[in-house]
């Protein structure tokens, strides 16, 4: 979006495209939305095996829950190194600069304000770039956000464990949720015959990963009832990517710097927002950077700060509430009997994780 309005960019990778991360590869009906709002059309990207996601089947013990996006809406999913690799190309089409394995260290400094950023090229070669903006868009543990004084540690210390696999019977086209205290396992079909699987714990059982990471997730996902029958025989055909624990921002913007993305806060993993998020934050971000280079002024980076809390604040507190609800068996169980009963309840909260009926202009 700044480089379509003649604004100089530079979009610094730390690796090559295409690069696998860990991501549960979910673009919910909002993203899919936001996409066609940023000029990306997704009939454009979204083909072939891409698979179109409908809604989504949640299982906590032997309960079962099923929700369908409301108004027919439809989400995507398609590997994540895929998706990436055309917005980068979107990108350098519209006018910026890719930067390829340029990894980023820190930031400049002058006069109390970001001024650039030091990074290093393959060869190991520190490197200067100066910029009256910086944008931090590099994920849950942001080298920018903590180097901008902007993150703490989380309340909660998590990891998440993401892989493919040889798709599982059953998924279908809904994201197949599994909970259980301190555990949460996501199932995406993402075309090809692969299915991706993510696992989020508390870092205090992720120590046990350590250099036994393949069993580790198997061991950790047979313990949910719906799932441990069906892993008899299924194992990662690529390398299982972890990250965590994860940060959490005090702010999404500072003198000369901002955050998008997972970099202004982290999602449980069960909610799936993660790359709806990244986009709408980026549409909410354009308008705020161009006024702050224009007037020279770094109100309007605090401005964007106070926006992003304000969008998010629902979809956090859903988050929280389902947290809560994990850590407490007989809560859980009761509202999702609930639920059960409740098509309009069960309707809002689908609405909510697919972040569907959120007709927003560009920057509003």
């Amino acid at each position: 979006m700044l480089a379509a309005q003649g604004l100089r960019v530079a979009l610094l990778e730390a690796q090559r495209h295409p690069r696998r991360k860990p991501c549960g590869e979910s673009v919910n009906p909002g993203a899919v939305q936001a996409l066609a709002r940023l000029g990306l059309p997704p009939a454009a990207f979204f083909h072939g095996d891409s698979v179109r996601i409908r809604g989504w089947r949640l299982h906590y013990g032997r309960s079962l829950l099923e929700a369908d996006f409301p108004g027919a809406r439809l989400g995507m999913s398609c590997p994540r190194e895929q998706l990436d690799q055309w917005l980068a190309s979107e990108a350098v089409r519209a006018g910026a600069e890719l930067m390829e394995d340029a990894r980023v260290d820190g930031l400049i400094r002058e006069a109390g304000r970001v001024a650039g950023v030091t990074y290093r090229l393959a060869s190991g070669r520190p490197r200067e770039l100066r910029a009256p903006l910086v944008i931090g868009a590099d994920g849950l543990r942001s080298r920018i956000a903590r180097a901008a004084g902007l993150s703490r540690a989380g309340r909660l210390r998590k990891a998440s464990f993401t892989f493919h696999t040889e798709a599982f019977d059953e998924i279908g086209d809904r994201i197949e949720l599994h909970l259980q205290k301190e555990i949460v396992v996501g199932l995406v079909p993402v075309g090809g015959g692969l299915a991706n699987m993510t696992i989020g714990v508390m870092g205090e059982h992720a120590k046990h990963a350590a250099g036994r990471t393949e069993a580790f997730v198997k061991e950790t996902a047979s313990r949910l009832p719906y799932l441990s029958n069906r892993l008899l025989h299924v194992k990662p055909v690529d390398e299982v990517l972890a990250c965590g624990p994860f940060d959490r921002p005090n702010a999404a913007a500072a003198a000369g710097v901002m955050l998008i993305g997972d970099a202004a806060g982290y999602y449980d993993p069960l909610t799936g927002q993660g790359i709806y998020k990244a986009l709408r934050s980026a549409e909410l971000a354009a308008p705020h950077a161009l006024a702050a280079l224009r007037s020279g002024l770094d109100w309007p980076l605090q401005q964007y700060s106070l926006r992003l809390r304000d969008e998010f604040a629902a979809s956090g507190r859903l988050q929280r509430m389902i947290e809560y609800g994990t850590r407490h068996p007989l809560l859980f169980r009761g509202a999702l009997g609930g639920l059960r009963w409740n098509r309009r309840m069960r309707d809002r909260i689908a609405a909510s994780i697919g972040d569907i009926g959120l007709e927003h202009e560009v920057g509003e």
